[in-house]
């Protein structure tokens, strides 16, 4: 008898030994820099829950997209996965778990207003902000001491123009502001969020804004041409795909000034060959609606198919909640959404550039702005309205016609 129960002991202390870890497979998009965070996070995780193993899908932006869409249809989706709040109009949220459900995840250090505005498709739970993000500038510190600019932090866009005028006199070669292409449409549909309280989509997907506010928002990129403020688009369009920190005019120090959001800024910094400084975005005095972007970085979601809910929810958990895991992953995903951890490491670029967006952020953001068709149909008629092609009330009612078979 006493050697049956050895032998079974013997078993069972086998199977703890040997039994193998449940795997969490987790799919997000950033650069090496999110990448190499997010993975010492994990193996944190590991060495505390050796009973859980974390498989990482790394891709970028543009393919996690893209792959989100295939897994849906073919039904292999990992046990989490993170989506842009841009993505929303493109989610069915029935594949995905109500967050609600389960016990092991805590939101009660996330702001209120993220989830509701940001978290909630057809009254479920589906997507944990794992960090918050926000619009505003990024600048070359030095190139503002050699023109004896002040600090932009307060900044409307006429002190933008007034500086980016003083600039070009001073040396004709240089230039405050550039936008790289994929920036443009942010500084359009604030233009007129600010100028009108208008979207040029409302939330239905029909149109929100009118040719008078799109002929403005057209004049107001003369503007910035014609004083010299940002270069001319023959020079700019060069270099309008790369980000700032590979834009070879940003890097000698011509460009001076660009919009980014704060995620970005820690990459900006590491690869630019001199010191950056970040500001809030230009909202004039007048504005009707701030129009500045605070949103969450990457929203965490569950597939209802996982066969690991709960332990994927504890790893979310851990990801947002835990003050450790949020001071390894820093500012790559820009601001923690948990309020308890941004004490931690308060970044002196990101995480005022946040709380900026955040304390001043629009009223309402709409998924229906930033699909695809219309982001490229912007893009289009800035770039006539840079070259000179159509003046800005032709464009305006060009692009009313291309935008009216968007929204229908």
């Amino acid at each position: 008898m006493r050697h049956f129960i050895s032998i079974l002991i013997a078993l069972l202390t086998a199977g703890a030994v040997y039994a193998e870890p449940v795997a969490i497979r987790f799919s997000f998009w950033g650069n090496e820099m999110r990448f190499d965070a997010i993975e010492q996070a994990v193996s944190l995780y590991e060495r505390v829950n050796p009973d859980v193993r974390i498989i990482l899908d790394e891709g970028s932006y543009s393919d996690s997209r893209q792959s989100l869409q295939i897994m849906m249809t073919e039904g292999s989706m990992p046990d989490i996965v993170a989506y842009d709040y841009k993505w929303t109009g493109e989610i069915d949220d029935r594949l995905f778990v109500d967050l609600r459900s389960l016990d092991s995840l805590d939101f009660s250090d996330i702001p209120v207003e993220i989830i509701k505005d940001f978290s909630i498709l057809d009254g479920r739970l589906i997507g944990m902000p794992l960090g918050l993000n926000g619009l505003g500038l990024v600048y070359n510190r030095s190139f503002f001491e050699k023109f004896a600019l002040s600090n932009p932090d307060l900044w409307d866009w006429d002190d933008i123009i007034e500086n980016g005028r003083k600039v070009h006199e001073a040396d004709p070669e240089s230039y405050l502001l550039f936008f790289p292409d994929s920036q443009w449409h942010y500084i359009f549909r604030t233009y007129i969020l600010q100028r009108s309280g208008h979207h040029i989509l409302d939330e239905d997907g029909s149109i929100g804004c009118t040719i008078e506010d799109l002929e403005a928002a057209f004049s107001f990129i003369l503007s910035l041409i014609d004083s010299g403020t940002i270069p001319p688009f023959g020079q700019s369009t060069r270099f309008e795909n790369w980000l700032p920190q590979w834009n070879e005019m940003w890097r000698r120090g011509k460009w001076g000034m660009t919009t980014a959001s704060s995620s970005t800024i820690p990459d900006i910094g590491l690869a630019s060959p001199f010191p950056i400084g970040t500001a809030s975005f230009p909202v004039p005095d007048d504005a009707v609606d701030s129009g500045v972007y605070a949103a969450p970085t990457m929203l965490l979601a569950i597939s209802r198919g996982s066969q690991h809910k709960d332990e994927a929810a504890a790893f979310i958990d851990f990801l947002i909640n835990d003050p450790e895991a949020s001071l390894i992953i820093s500012d790559s995903c820009g601001m923690p959404a948990n309020s308890r951890n941004r004490v931690q490491d308060s970044s002196d670029l990101v995480y005022p550039m946040v709380i900026a967006a955040l304390e001043d952020s629009a009223d309402e953001l709409y998924p229906s702005e930033t699909g695809d068709e219309l982001l490229e149909v912007i893009s289009e008629y800035i770039h006539i309205i840079g070259f000179g092609i159509l003046s800005p009330l032709e464009a305006a009612h060009d692009m009313m016609a291309r935008i009216g078979s968007i929204g229908r």
